[in-house]
């Protein structure tokens, strides 16, 4: 593998301070249909198993964060409210405030494109499977100026790996 195998943009995950009002002023703008916002139950303990759970900086998390989806076009743009606790998003917020945290692209051999990208020196920094689909960031703010994602969607084209607790995938 030389490269990305798709550079369709999918995805822009953008952390905002309240997602009712974001969402309402995305609505507002662009005269479309407030999505859905989903709120995890906070009550709710994971159970982390291969078909199912989120990994970030070498531990399992909750993974939980408000999120809503709005189809733009071809790319979906995914507000996300960080709850705060120890992820992705409420790091971004705590760093950068609201804005475009990540970018993601849809690929076939997710293991492989992991590979590749971290042998272009971007190391890993979160990963997640959620039954149709999984997803990865990687540590590329400081070369990309966003966070790059990954995701495939449906049966895995590569076979999955699950991360350990404490290590790297």
């Amino acid at each position: 593998m030389d490269h990305i195998e798709n550079n369709q943009l999918m995805k822009i995950g953008i952390i905002v301070d309240n997602i009712e009002e974001a969402s309402q002023h995305f609505c507002e703008l662009f005269g479309s249909e407030k999505p859905v916002i989903r709120i995890p139950d906070l009550n709710h303990v994971p159970q982390h198993s291969e078909s199912g759970y989120t990994w970030y900086r070498g531990t399992f998390i909750p993974g939980r964060v408000k999120i809503a989806n709005m189809q733009m076009g071809p790319v979906t743009v995914e507000l996300l409210e960080a709850y705060d606790e120890p992820g992705p998003w409420n790091e971004f917020k705590q760093q950068y405030g609201q804005g475009v945290h990540f970018i993601t692209f849809t690929i076939p051999g997710f293991e492989q494109h992991i590979d590749f990208v971290e042998s272009k020196g971007f190391p890993q920094t979160h990963k997640g499977e959620y039954g149709k689909g999984r997803y990865s960031y990687f540590d590329t703010i400081a070369k990309l100026g966003v966070t790059l994602g990954l995701q495939e969607l449906g049966a895995p084209t590569d076979t999955p790996v699950m991360p350990q607790s404490g290590g790297h995938v």
